[in-house]
């Protein structure tokens, strides 16, 4: 697929799955706020991303066990604290902390969480990085970004 390249913004230069990586609180956003809707091509291609932030297929390590994302809030702050992808037998979680579970991993939680949470995003990106590549701190070209977001094995 061809991504368009923003031409305005604080992102400008960049491709929208490069965008995600980087900051898909901003992301969201721009979609909540329909920043994309005057351009169609960036307009379909942000639709097509935004379903597929949010429907982000959880890794599966072994084929006995279904695993699930299981996200918790952070108590004092009600922001987003965490995402474990675990086996989906796995007991609720008991404690101050709550959690709830996803079938799938959606890079929209944080915001849906809080409205503003940069670090709760900053942190998803981290652990969507640890699980897809092995390391939460593993550079992201655009090449790597987009063929992310390119590979359909990657979402349900």
């Amino acid at each position: 697929m061809s991504w368009t390249i923003l031409d305005f913004g604080r992102h400008k230069g960049k491709t929208l799955p490069q965008v995600i990586f980087a900051d898909p609180d901003w992301f969201f956003w721009a979609i909540d706020k329909n920043i994309f809707s005057k351009r169609a091509a960036l307009a379909n291609e942000a639709k097509e991303l935004y379903q597929r932030a949010r429907n982000i297929r959880v890794p599966q390590k072994d084929k006995h066990e279904k695993m699930i994302a299981e996200y918790a809030i952070h108590a004092p702050t009600g922001k987003f604290a965490n995402m474990e992808l675990i086996p989906d037998s796995r007991p609720n979680h008991v404690g101050s902390t709550t959690t709830f579970r996803k079938n799938v991993i959606d890079l929209r939680t944080p915001r849906e969480i809080a409205p503003y949470d940069k670090l709760g995003c900053k942190n998803i990106i981290h652990l969507v990085k640890y699980y897809f590549f092995g390391n939460k701190n593993v550079r992201m070209s655009q090449k790597k970004c987009e063929e992310f977001f390119e590979n359909n094995e990657n979402f349900t």
